[in-house]
């Protein structure tokens, strides 16, 4: 499980996946909109290759440097 110190909201553009969050599970499919608030815990279980747009608030690092 991770935790994020981070907002992510996301959008499916193709194949399918679980987001494990807080307990629940919510099955992603293309077409879908999610939330994962600051915090929560979570992970992804992918069913089938799986491709998102995500964005992040505040702007999260990656691979050790800022994206501004």
């Amino acid at each position: 499980m991770s935790e994020r110190d981070y907002e992510v909201v996301g959008y499916v553009l193709s194949g399918r996946a679980e987001l494990h969050i807080e307990g629940q599970v919510v099955r992603l499919d293309p077409g879908d909109s999610y939330v994962v608030p600051r915090h929560a815990r979570h992970h992804y279980h992918v069913i089938a290759p799986f491709t998102v747009i995500e964005a992040t608030s505040p702007p999260s690092a990656v691979h050790g440097r800022d994206e501004t």
